[in-house]
C-alpha cells in the first residue's frame, strides 16, 4: 500500500540544514498549514539530501511537500521521547507553478491506482 501525503504551508521559520555522518544534507522545518478556524496546525517536515537552492527559502514562504509519515523514536537525558513527522521526497516553492502542478498530477495518478485496485478486489 501507498504511504503518501501532500502538506501545503508557509515555512514558519527559515529552515535548519545540516550535514550527516554518512554525507547527506538534511533540512528540518516546520510548515504552518492554515485551518477553517482561522487557526494552523504546525507541521514537522525533514528533506535529505537537500536541494542548494531550498535553504535560502525565508520564514513565510509558501511549499508544497510531497512525502510519508514517520514516526522516530530517540532518547534524550536517558527518556525514550518521539516525533511524527513528514519526510519528504519533494518539497517545491509553490510560485514554480508548472513543478507543482505536475508534482500534484503525478500524486493524484498514483492515488487513482489505489482506487482502481480497491474498486476491482470487490
Amino acid at each position: 500500500m501507498l504511504n503518501m501525503v501532500v502538506v501545503i504551508g508557509s515555512l514558519a521559520k527559515p529552515m535548519q540544514v545540516r550535514s550527516l555522518p554518512s554525507g547527506l544534507s538534511l533540512a528540518s522545518f516546520d510548515l504552518m498549514v492554515p485551518r477553517a478556524d482561522q487557526s494552523a496546525d504546525t507541521v514537522p517536515v525533514a528533506l535529505f539530501d537537500t536541494p542548494e537552492h531550498v535553504p535560502e527559502w525565508a520564514a513565510g514562504q509558501s511549499v508544497l511537500a510531497i512525502g510519508r509519515v514517520r514516526r522516530r523514536f530517540f532518547r534524550v537525558a536517558g527518556s525514550t521521547q518521539s516525533r511524527t513527522e513528514v519526510v519528504a521526497d519533494k518539497v517545491l516553492a509553490l510560485s514554480h507553478k508548472e513543478s507543482v502542478c505536475l508534482a500534484l498530477a503525478a500524486a493524484r495518478s498514483a492515488l487513482a491506482g489505489i482506487v482502481d485496485d480497491l474498486n476491482s478486489a470487490g
